[in-house]
């Protein structure tokens, strides 16, 4: 680190006679530190160089374990990339829509978008009994969810807005009609959400109340 250090030492003078004077000899020696680092500085880069590179002594062909890490922590496209885990939730809508073939029209005439939420616009949900309509309101609501937020939840409250409106609100037995569906709603404090066979029922429920 300091074999060119005699070639600075004049230089190193100079700097430090600028000094005051009880301050001159610290001077001088942080000056040498200093010119001697910037001296060798190009050729420790030379010799780091392998490191980005992926040929470093432990790595063969391949690379070594350090270049690897060195390579990609500052490569944009490992840094901008996605994390795989966690799926945006604006795509979840469109691919509900796919995976089950349900043409948008279908949903233009199950729903109105109302601002940032879907609200059932059917006349007739084709259900007798008002269990059979409660369900049917609850799959139809989740998958409203799922397409504004990317989440197929709904509330109780909004549940219960939604029978009454259909004329289905059976107060004595609304929880337990909820309850005995344990396969397709998940409760989750005062809000549900719609497993996967339930989205399958959703699905099927859409396309039955399109046509």
């Amino acid at each position: 680190m300091f074999e060119n250090v005699s070639e600075h030492l004049d230089e190193a003078v100079r700097l430090a006679e600028r000094c005051p004077e009880k301050y001159q000899i610290p001077c001088f020696e942080a000056l040498i530190r200093v010119l001697a680092q910037s001296d060798s500085l190009p050729a420790q880069r030379a010799d780091d160089s392998h490191l980005l590179n992926g040929n470093g002594s432990n790595g063969g062909t391949n690379g070594g374990t350090t270049g690897v890490s060195s390579g990609s922590y500052n490569n944009p496209a490992f840094n901008s990339a996605p994390n795989n885990g966690q799926q945006q939730s604006g795509e979840r809508g469109p691919i509900f829509l796919d995976q089950h073939q349900i043409p948008e029209a279908f949903i233009s005439r199950v729903y109105h978008l109302d601002g940032n939420s879907y609200r059932i616009i059917v006349k007739d949900l084709k259900e007798k009994t008002n269990s059979k309509k409660q369900v049917k309101l609850a799959l139809l609501l989740g998958i409203g969810g799922l397409l504004a937020s990317g989440q197929p939840v709904f509330s109780k409250e909004r549940l219960i807005e939604a029978c009454r409106e259909y004329g289905a609100y059976d107060a004595p037995n609304f929880a337990s009609h909820m309850k005995k569906q344990r396969d397709m709603f998940i409760s989750h404090g005062n809000d549900w959400s719609l497993t996967v066979p339930a989205q399958q029922r959703a699905a099927e429920a859409i396309k039955e109340l399109a046509n």
